[in-house]
């Protein structure tokens, strides 16, 4: 990949993200918004038994899924944005240049990368601000906050997928809601399911975001395995699904 093409790519997409309005509410204003609400709705509110190891507020009982969910909806921006540049022609423009599949997929999973990382922090720092994620040592949250990148690349890995396939933004739009929506009602953990939804949810990549950010969370010791066949799964979705993107653009992106 010659890096004065990534360069390039990358003011193109942050300049695409800047003048789709949906994908920066998405990306900063609605992760503020839904923490204000669930912090100061549930963080007052406390239980005997929150989690398999402690008491303490619902907004702690929530919160590992609410972390995940934030990195799902990265998906619809990625979406967006892409569905933006076939609409534009830009897709057709790059065809005539010697930009590679993997160099323009490579901008925007960089470009859209750094979004999430924002978009964590925010949601981190006002979480501290309202009293969660107590007594959490840095080398947790410094995991957790690795989970919630690797999760956001298989989100951003997908939303590229869909855009691809696509051949307008509202079909781009339906396929990446079918993508979010189950996830968020079986995989989020926020609120207690039977055991066979549990099944389910385990072919799903929030699942494995949302129980291992429970499990550190919860103080579960590091050494724990789950942890790290959580992060595994992650990382085996988020490659499946950036490659296939790669396949897929190179068939069918440029058309």
């Amino acid at each position: 990949m010659k890096q004065q093409r990534i360069l390039a790519l990358l003011k193109l997409q942050y300049k695409s993200l800047i003048r789709v309005p949906t994908a920066f509410l998405l990306i900063l204003v609605l992760p503020i918004v839904l923490t204000l609400i669930f912090g100061l709705g549930f963080g007052s509110i406390y239980v005997d038994e929150y989690g398999p190891f402690q008491s303490g507020t619902i907004f702690d009982f929530i919160l590992p899924g609410f972390f995940a969910i934030s990195g799902l909806f990265m998906a619809i921006p990625v979406t967006l944005s892409f569905s933006e540049d076939r609409e534009l022609g830009l897709l057709k423009r790059i065809s005539t240049t010697p930009t590679t599949a993997a160099e323009f997929i490579g901008s925007h999973i960089i470009s859209n990368m750094s979004m999430a990382i924002i978009q964590v922090a925010i949601i981190g720092f006002l979480t501290l601000l309202m009293g969660g994620l107590r007594n959490q040592t840095p080398v947790v949250m410094i995991l957790a906050f690795l989970i919630m990148i690797v999760f956001s690349l298989s989100t951003i890995g997908f939303g590229l997928i869909a855009a691809t396939i696509a051949k307008s933004a509202k079909a781009a739009g339906g396929i990446v809601w079918i993508f979010l929506l189950p996830q968020q009602l079986l995989a989020a953990n926020l609120y207690p399911f039977p055991p066979e939804f549990k099944v389910i949810s385990m072919f799903m990549p929030l699942h494995y975001a949302s129980d291992s950010l429970a499990l550190l969370f919860y103080g579960v010791a590091l050494s724990d395995l789950r942890i790290w066949v959580d992060l595994g799964m992650l990382i085996l979705y988020s490659l499946v699904l950036v490659i296939a993107g790669i396949l897929l653009f190179k068939k069918y992106g440029k058309t």
